[in-house]
């Protein structure tokens, strides 16, 4: 009887072993696919997450391309800004230094200036740089109301240097091309003087002469009347 009442009690032991582990498994086989589904949810809303942050930072770095190509732009467009600048300035420091020089070149080329700066020669006693100036005046303005005294002072340059016969051609030049200037009794005197200094006293007596015949209320006849005292 005992023995009945212990294998009775085991049989329902194991009975209630068996349904507890069905109940389990049951309850990990209703339980495993819900899990399973948030699992995949929360899965799903993580790569989501991620699509949009890569979306964003697609459209943040396309967003920094524009940008950078628009600064790009705005260099370029700063630059070619500077170079004309720089070409304009350029073009007018040329234009003014040109025309610094095109006006000293045109003062140095007046007439007056170059016969003036002549005669500064011929007062210093530079009478080889007077003269090439007083010839290139002569050359240059020939017409000028300053050309019969420009040609006066380039004989007595040569006067001065000992060129004698150099100095006659100049005066008697004068006496020619300048018939009316008051510089040609001076000249004609001075024609008598180079004569004299040549040792030729019949030309220098004649020009002396003619200076007095021809001026005779000049300063110049005075001049040439005291030097035909000298041949008596």
């Amino acid at each position: 009887m005992i023995f009945l009442k212990n294998h009775l009690f085991k049989g329902v032991f194991l009975c209630f072993l068996s349904f507890f582990f069905v109940s389990c498994g049951s309850i990990n086989y209703f339980k495993k696919p819900q899990e399973n589904k948030e699992s995949k949810n929360s899965d799903k809303t993580k790569i989501s997450a991620l699509e949009s942050e890569v979306k964003d930072a697609g459209e943040d770095q396309a967003n920094l391309k524009l940008q950078i190509k628009d600064m790009d732009k705005t260099m370029l467009m700063l630059q070619e800004k500077i170079l004309d600048l720089e070409k304009k300035v350029s073009f007018l420091e040329k234009k003014k230094k040109a025309s610094a020089k095109g006006i000293n070149k045109n003062e140095n080329s007046t007439p007056l200036v170059l016969y003036r700066k002549a005669r500064n020669f011929f007062v210093e006693n530079n009478f080889i740089k007077a003269a090439a100036l007083f010839k290139k005046f002569i050359k240059k303005y020939p017409q000028n109301s300053l050309a019969d005294n420009a040609s006066y002072w380039l004989g007595e340059c040569h006067y001065s240097l000992g060129n004698y016969k150099e100095a006659i051609l100049v005066f008697k030049n004068l006496v020619t091309r300048y018939p009316k200037s008051e510089k040609v009794p001076d000249a004609i005197l001075k024609i008598g003087y180079s004569y004299l200094s040549l040792d030729d006293s019949n030309r220098a007596h004649h020009f002396l002469k003619k200076v007095i015949t021809k001026y005779p209320f000049s300063p110049a006849a005075e001049k040439s009347l005291e030097k035909l005292k000298g041949f008596e």
